[in-house]
Order: C-alpha cells, then structure tokens, then sequence
C-alpha cells in the first residue's frame, strides 16, 4: 500500500520543488519571491484543508472498516461542501482586509520582491478550488477506501504536466533537448499558473474516476444534513492536525524573519532548505498515510493485534527508509543545492543547512507515522500536542539562542540549521514511547456476563 503513495508523494514534492528550481533561474528576488514568502503562505491554506483530509481519511477507513459505507459516503459530500466555503470565506478576508501585506512587511521584503510574491500567488491560488476537490476526494476518500494507486496516478500526473508547460510559461527563451525553444516569458506568473494548470487536470482525473464508478465510495453531490456525525469526528481529527500543519509553516516564516539580519543568502538559504526538507516529509507521508488507514480500517473493524502489528512496522519502516534516504541525500547534497542556486554564498549556506538537516531526516519520519497512528485511532490531540512542544517550546526558542552572534556565544545564521534536528530528536523519543503505550493499551471488549437460570 505504501509504494503507490510513496510514488505520488514524491511526485507531489517534485511538484513544489520544480517552482523552485525555475525561480532561482529568474534571480535572487524571484526565488526569494516564491520560495522564501510565497511557498510559506500557500503551505498555510494547505495544511489547513489537508488536516482536513487527513480527518476525512481517518473517519471514513473507520466507516469503511465498520461496513458504514452509506455513512461515509454522506459525510464526504458533507466535508466537500464545508471545505468550498471556507475557501470562499478565506478569498473574502484577504480581499477585505489584505493580510498578506502585512506578511510580508513583517519579513521585510523589498518592494520588488513583494511584487513578485502577489503575482506568484495570485496565478498559484487560481487552482485553490481543484486542490480542494484534490484533497478532499483524494486524499480523503480514495485514501481511505485502500485507492491509493489512483491518488499517485493522479500526483505523477500533475509533475509531468508542470514539467512539461513550466518552461513555456516561465521563460520567454530558453533550451531544451539542444532545441532553442520561445515561451510566454511570464516569470514568477507562469510558475503559479503551471501548477495551478496541473492541480487542474490532476483533480480532473480524479473527480471522472468518481463519476465513472470507480471508487468503492460515491460522491454524493446533495448530502444530507440531517446528521453531522461525520463531519464531528472529520473535525475532531482534522482540526488539529490543521493547527499542528499551520505551526510548522508559522515555524518556517519565523526561521525566515530571523534570517533577515543575516542578509539575502541567508534567507534565501532557509527556503532552499527549507524546500529541500519535503526530501523526507513525503516519503513519511506516504508511509503515515498507509499507517493512518490500516490502523483505522482495523480500529473499526476491533482487529487491535493488527494495529498494534501496523505501528511497529510503520515506525521502523518509516524510520530506516528515511535514514537510508538521508545518506543518498548527503552524498549529493552538492549537485542537489547547484540545481536551485548558481550564487556560491547562497550555495554554501543552503549546503550546510541541507548537510546538518538531512541527518535527522529518520527523526522527521518517526514522528509523522506517530502522528498518522495517533489519527487513525480518532485521536487528533497528541499530533497537536507534540508539533506544539517541538516547534513552539524547543526549536524557535533554541533557534533564537543559538542564532545569537558569535562573539555573545552563539553560532550566527548556522544556529537556525541546528536547532530542527534537536527539536525532532526530542519528540521523536517522547512520541514512540506515547504511541506504543496506546496501541497496547487496546483490549477487546469483555463480553456480557450470562445471566443464570
């Protein structure tokens, strides 16, 4: 199960990477632009809807588990509609009151830079709506029904596409294959609008395989509203989540605006790297979104021995696979950090966060499927419990210290790249021990005692 959606979720990273990559040919502002204040704000409304998906995932492998099929197929069509209008809601704050203004005043970005940021979002958020029906039918629905090969379908689908239009739509000259070949020229413009044309097509895929018939679940366009039940446990799962997703984005524009007094490399090395970190957080997607179904379809269905069997596996699973992964990255972290940025101040500094960072990446994996785990048992709090200790009470105020100047004991801009392998040390040990004490904790039901004659 997990190889289908290790394979779509390293598509769905090279997804996000090829921006980039792209960007960084167009100028330190433009990859600044896209990486460092543009990314961080489209990650935000991201990880809210996909915590979502994520609750949708978990309550409906439970339904699926408990042979409520009729249930989760009325709470998906509910969470579908839930989802639009609060992306609709979202439009209607930035377009009233324009908070990403003060965003990026916030991180201080020059006049050109905050320019290239509102073009660059402005095409990326035109395919917002077919990212919802992507995550919600998706990865929720498909995900949880055990259809994991059609979400990679549909992933691998969208980065061949973005690949294909990127450069036409980027540059207005550029060479491939020894062709000289002429574009669009529309810079940062066309980077937005090449993934919004691929998130388009990828929903596509998936929305005709619910009209064809497919899918063990119906997409159910009128749902009924008489029982929110679904949408209950969607939330109580998935809101947290959310917030747990929303705090490692509000961890990253943190690092971002420490970076500011370090000068233009530094903060264009924490969006390389940070860009660069997705190297392990979707393989341990992958790993913690068949972790999250198995252990719910088996929750539901009481077969506690089996999710026990499934974190175990998962844990050392994730654990081994991120570390192999680790050391293929640390060998070529050289050629992986030249394809983003020619510039050798910007090139050294990404390259020692990438070469510190990257040794944690088993850290990084242990502590998702513990999250999945933890989620598949209808249980959203602990993920939120952990991602708040270890971003908001060890890795900012650590990366505050550490980043203190040299000459007052500390290790400049290179205390930044320090600080997230410590935090997920420490919530890696706390998490494995909280997980393994819940699954064991699982007994069946005693059955009722008989009464005597």
């Amino acid at each position: 199960m997990s190889l289908p959606i290790l394979i779509g979720m390293m598509s769905q990273m090279l997804l996000n990477v090829i921006d980039g990559i792209y960007a960084g040919r167009l100028g330190l502002e433009a990859s600044m632009a896209v990486l460092n204040y543009g990314f961080p704000v489209f990650y935000l409304l991201f990880a809210f809807f996909n915590g979502l998906s994520i609750g949708t995932n978990s309550v409906l492998a439970r339904y699926i588990g408990g042979k409520h099929e009729g249930k989760a197929e009325n709470a998906l069509g509910q969470i579908l509609w839930i989802t639009m209008g609060i992306l609709v809601v979202l439009v209607g704050i930035e377009l009233l009151l324009q908070p990403l203004n003060y965003y990026l005043h916030f991180l201080k970005a020059t006049e050109n830079a905050a320019r290239l940021t509102h073009q660059f979002l402005a095409f990326l958020f035109l395919g917002m709506p077919f990212t919802l029906l992507a995550l919600t039918l998706g990865g929720g629905g498909l995900r949880a029904e055990g259809n994991m090969r059609a979400m990679a379908t549909a992933q691998m689908m969208a980065v061949f596409i973005n690949i294909l239009v990127a450069p036409f739509l980027v540059f207005g000259a550029f060479h491939a294959f020894g062709l000289g070949l002429h574009g669009f020229g529309l810079g940062v413009k066309g980077a937005g609008l090449a993934s919004t044309v691929a998130n388009v097509i990828a929903s596509l895929y998936i929305i005709r395989l619910y009209i064809a018939r497919k899918t063990l679940l119906r997409w159910i366009l009128l749902p009924k509203w008489e029982s929110l039940e679904g949408v209950k446990g969607i939330f109580k799962v998935g809101v947290p989540s959310s917030i747990s997703q929303i705090l490692i984005g509000v961890n990253w524009i943190i690092m971002t605006r420490l970076a500011v007094k370090f000068g233009a490399t530094a903060v264009a090395a924490i969006g390389i790297g940070g860009r660069l970190d997705l190297l392990s957080v979707f393989p341990a997607l992958a790993i913690m979104t068949s972790v999250l179904t198995l252990v719910g379809q088996n929750f539901g269905a009481k077969q506690y021995d089996r999710v026990r069997a499934t974190v175990r596996i998962g844990l050392l699973t994730s654990f081994t696979t991120l570390t192999a992964l680790s050391l293929i990255v640390f060998t070529f972290r050289h050629g992986i950090i030249g394809f983003f940025h020619q510039d050798p101040k910007t090139h050294d500094a990404a390259l020692h966060y990438l070469s510190f960072q990257c040794l944690g990446y088993g850290l990084v994996g242990i502590n998702i499927v513990c999250s999945g785990a933890f989620q598949g048992l209808g249980r959203g709090l602990p993920f939120l419990l952990l991602t708040t200790l270890r971003l908001l009470f060890v890795a900012l105020p650590l990366a505050y210290f550490l980043s203190r100047p040299i000459a007052e004991g500390g290790f400049g801009e290179y205390g930044l790249h320090y600080t997230p392998v410590i935090a997920s040390l420490l919530t890696a040990v706390l998490a494995t021990t909280w997980i393994l004490s819940a699954v064991k904790g699982l007994k069946h039901p005693s059955p009722p005692a008989q009464q005597l004659a």
